[in-house]
């Protein structure tokens, strides 16, 4: 067996570039990483695009663009969340996201931060995010750059 794709793997990779370069030209959003195969199209909107916010925005502006919503993405086992939207572009699946900086403090100084259901942050030793709460990150408001740390 050769290790060169098969042709209509490599059809269908094309196929997928040109639904990305469409999603791109439609956006008008510079700067984007794209990633194409057989399987799937991957857009990052990278840290060098904006702040959280700016980023988040144009996740969800991408997400329109495929037919679908941005949503929070937190990991719950380790201190790590984005903003990502699943959809489609021509049928091929697509997944577009920007990673977000988790806020560190505590204590220790360098606790991963979450913020609970009603709001309160907590620093997380371990890394383990607790039920029903979210990761602090770039798009959580800090009046003066202040978190108030439980």
């Amino acid at each position: 067996m050769s290790g060169y794709p098969a042709v209509t793997d490599c059809a269908v990779t094309a196929a997928a570039m040109r639904a990305a370069a469409a999603i791109i030209e439609e956006s008008g959003l510079p700067g984007l990483s794209v990633t194409c195969s057989s399987r799937e199209i991957a857009v990052q909107v990278s840290a060098e695009a904006g702040t959280a916010a700016e980023r988040a925005a144009q996740v969800g502006q991408l997400a329109g663009i495929a037919g679908t919503h941005a949503y929070r993405d937190d990991s719950a086992v380790a201190p790590w969340s984005a903003v990502r939207a699943c959809g489609q572009a021509r049928g091929i699946p697509v997944t577009i996201f920007t990673a977000l900086q988790v806020r560190t403090g505590g204590p220790a100084g360098a606790d991963p931060l979450a913020a609970g259901p009603g709001g309160q942050v907590v620093p997380v030793p371990g890394g383990k995010l607790p039920r029903g709460h979210r990761w602090l990150t770039g798009l959580d408001d800090a009046p003066d750059g202040q978190q108030e740390v439980a």
